[in-house]
């Protein structure tokens, strides 16, 4: 088996597990089992088992180069898809999302904290709040602190989180549904789904047409994680070790900066074409922390998982309900937007579209009802998941160990 384990082997398994099988699941489901939850499932139980060594992923060179420049990439990347204008509009849902992340960490500090120790609290709480970045930065942490547990703990908390997220959101937009087809469509703001890519506005930098190849569309990209590396370095004061400002909160807000002002281009990484390998190799990061799992270890921290995504669920529901009172928002959708951050888009769209395509009612209203629904789960998604989650984490994370 040793030498059937070569590097190129260990990612043709990575790439079936995740890629073949995980969307296998993804299709027959609809989207209620995840690539990434089928994928850890088979790499956990091959690493408990012995039949795919622990060491497989990290053989590959993979983690290294995602340590090294791939994650500063993809977060500096995310900067470039915010549409300021959509957030913007949707403000009120911006802060119901919030509101909601801040329901996580109420619950992770206190309750959570009191029950299952602040380790596990803290440690389920960015996964939680969003998406795989978040997840990858409390297990790489808690891997440099020794606790290869609670990394693996932080990995399946992300890969479980849909089964609190999902049926929650979808009985959520049904009866927001229901609502508004009793009287409240009217009255609700509806506002079509932009999908353009971007709109035309004058920037203070116009770089020339030939700058938009693919390598230096990268090179930009790189450029500004560099310089948004050294403002964070900058930042660390006399006598302290960590920086003020998070470097992975640096990436993001330059990402934002720079695309504003006309340096990067709109989802730079998709239009280099390096967006789908990096995402690859980002979700490969997920199986290396099961390299030390053990069934002991896996038993120890079944159930603070369930009960942290438990209470999670619990404080997204109290903070976006109370946020949502106040700006004027239904219970079932404040409930439904602090939700984002457990299922995160596509899931956004697709649990909308499912709830729609079920009523027996004509197009012209289920266009209204489409575009009173769609904008504020895909801005709640993208606060949450793409933007919240990352900042969250760079907070949240340093206090754990």
């Amino acid at each position: 088996m040793g030498i059937l384990w070569t590097p190129l082997f260990g990612f043709v398994v990575f790439t079936l597990a995740f890629g073949l099988i995980g969307n296998f699941f993804v299709v027959k489901t609809k989207g209620i089992i995840s690539a990434c939850l089928v994928g850890c499932a088979i790499y956990l139980f091959g690493n408990l088992t012995g039949i795919i060594p622990g060491d497989s992923i990290a053989n590959t060179g993979i983690p290294a180069m995602m340590g090294s420049f791939g994650l500063a990439l993809m977060i500096t990347n995310l900067g470039t898809m915010l549409d300021t204008k959509t957030f913007l509009r949707e403000w009120k849902t911006v802060i119901i999302s919030i509101a909601g992340l801040v329901g996580i960490a109420a619950i992770a500090f206190s309750v959570g904290s009191w029950i299952f120790s602040r380790e596990y609290a803290l440690c389920a709480a960015s996964p939680i709040s969003g998406g795989i970045i978040a997840a990858i930065l409390t297990a790489d942490a808690a891997n440099a602190a020794g606790r290869s547990d609670l990394a693996t703990y932080a990995v399946l908390i992300n890969s479980l989180q849909l089964f609190v997220g999902i049926p929650i959101t979808s009985q959520c937009l049904k009866k927001e549904t229901a609502r508004l087809l009793q009287g409240g469509l009217n009255n609700s703001q509806t506002a079509s789904v932009d999908t353009a890519e971007g709109r035309t506005k004058r920037k203070l930098i116009r770089l020339p047409a030939w700058m938009d190849s693919a390598d230096l569309i990268l090179f930009r990209v790189a450029l500004v994680a560099l310089i948004a590396q050294v403002a964070s370095k900058l930042t660390i004061l006399p006598g302290r070790t960590d920086a003020l400002l998070n470097v992975n909160i640096a990436y993001l807000i330059f990402g934002v900066l720079f695309t504003e002002i006309g340096f990067l281009r709109k989802e730079s990484l998709q239009n280099a074409g390096s967006m789908g390998f990096l995402t690859i190799c980002l979700v490969a990061l997920l199986p290396g922390n099961f390299a030390n799992a053990t069934w002991e270890g896996v038993r120890a921290c079944l159930l603070p998982m369930v009960g942290m995504l438990l209470l999670g669920g619990i404080g997204i529901a109290i903070f976006s309900i109370i946020a949502g009172k106040f700006l004027g928002y239904s219970v079932p959708m404040s409930i439904a937007i602090g939700c984002t951050a457990l299922i995160g888009y596509p899931l956004t769209q697709i649990l909308t579209e499912e709830v729609l395509s079920v009523l027996d009612i004509d197009e012209e209203t289920k266009q209204k009802l489409n575009n009173a629904l769609l904008p504020k789960m895909l801005v709640g998604g993208f606060t949450t998941v793409t933007i919240a989650s990352v900042v969250f984490a760079g907070i949240v994370v340093p206090m754990i160990f």
